[in-house]
């Protein structure tokens, strides 16, 4: 019984510590932030997707799912041709899971949605402002805006589009629909997590 109230105190005192250092907050959200995206994998995944620019619809999108990319890959997604600083919009909810740079993608960010499907928006000229990996996201959040960077510098401006399950790639095109008129918002309404790296 001792050694159970010993570890409980010590429990409960490293839990103060990293409270106090701010190291706990930051352990406490990345935690929450995987409970959520387990959650996500409990859920049947979306059979329609909103397409991500508002003024896009989904005949104009060409068809380049698995077209060539030179000599030794195919498309993974679809690129939806729209002028420079077109606003990228989620086309689900979930959470963003992923904030960055690649060589390929150039600026992108990843959202992770039910049946843990991962939305993959590449070539951004920039990201909306004040996103964060573990933000939730509906289908009105703002991600960012069309651009040209990565491997799409020298080409029309575009926002490749990929969707990625545990098996791999899928084609988007036939889960797109055109996004109707609503109104749309920067920031979304529920939990945000907190970002201490800010």
């Amino acid at each position: 019984m001792r050694k159970l109230v010993k570890l409980s105190a010590v429990i409960v005192l490293v839990v103060l510590v990293l409270s106090i250092s701010g190291v706990g907050d930051a352990a406490w959200d990345k935690l929450m932030f995987y409970g959520r995206v387990a959650r996500l994998y409990t859920r049947n995944p979306d059979a329609r997707l909103s397409m991500p620019l508002q003024d896009v619809l989904k005949r104009e999108v060409a068809n380049t799912w698995h077209a060539p990319r030179g000599t030794d890959r195919l498309h993974e997604g679809q690129d939806i041709f729209a002028p420079k600083g077109t606003p990228i919009y989620s086309a689900t909810s979930g959470f963003i899971y992923n904030v960055g740079e690649n060589k390929l993608g150039g600026q992108t960010v990843s959202v992770i949605g039910d049946g843990g499907r991962v939305y993959y928006y590449a070539h951004l000229d920039s990201y909306a402002p004040g996103i964060a990996v573990g933000d939730p996201v509906t289908r009105q959040t703002l991600l960012g805006y069309v651009g040209t960077t990565g491997n799409a510098q020298g080409t029309p401006p575009h926002l490749h589009f990929g969707v990625y399950t545990s098996s791999g790639a899928i084609n988007p095109l036939p889960l797109l629909v055109d996004r109707t008129q609503t109104a749309v918002t920067t920031r979304p309404t529920s939990r945000r997590m907190i970002n201490r790296k800010a």
